[in-house]
């Protein structure tokens, strides 16, 4: 089945099983390749705890499609997902997180709280404490 995978300019294998695997199928610490399962995936099919690639689901997902809990890229979906198109797990408004400051601040009054707070370096949440 699987051998580990390669380094820096080697071909990669159909399916590898280690630490940094390179393959098409990779399982590991740091996998690499088509569809990867492990810690930190990066690929265009990315299943982990912290996935990078075009479809991901993870914890912490980035990618084109990223499904998971703190998830950024073009279509998101999770609690604190930031992207283009948001599809969203919670209909709680205090959860959502709105491209102007002023979206954020018009939110806050509808929902009964004051200010607002930060998210990342784009995005601005209702209320000025971030919810628990």
């Amino acid at each position: 089945m699987g051998e580990t995978g390669g380094h820096c300019g080697s071909k990669p294998k159909r399916i590898a099983i280690g630490v940094a695997p390179l393959a098409t199928i990779s399982i590991g610490i740091v996998p690499m390749g088509v569809i990867c399962i492990g810690v930190v995936p990066m690929g265009v099919v990315s299943i982990g705890v912290v996935a990078m690639g075009v479809i991901n689901i993870a914890i912490v997902g980035m990618g084109l499609l990223a499904v998971g809990v703190n998830t950024m890229g073009v279509i998101t979906a999770g609690p604190m997902s930031m992207g283009l198109i948001q599809i969203r797990s919670t209909t709680n408004p205090r959860y959502l997180a709105y491209p102007s400051k002023e979206q954020a601040e018009e939110q806050a009054e509808k929902i009964g709280c004051s200010g607002v707070h930060r998210m990342g370096d784009v995005y601005w949440m209702p209320c000025a404490e971030h919810p628990q």
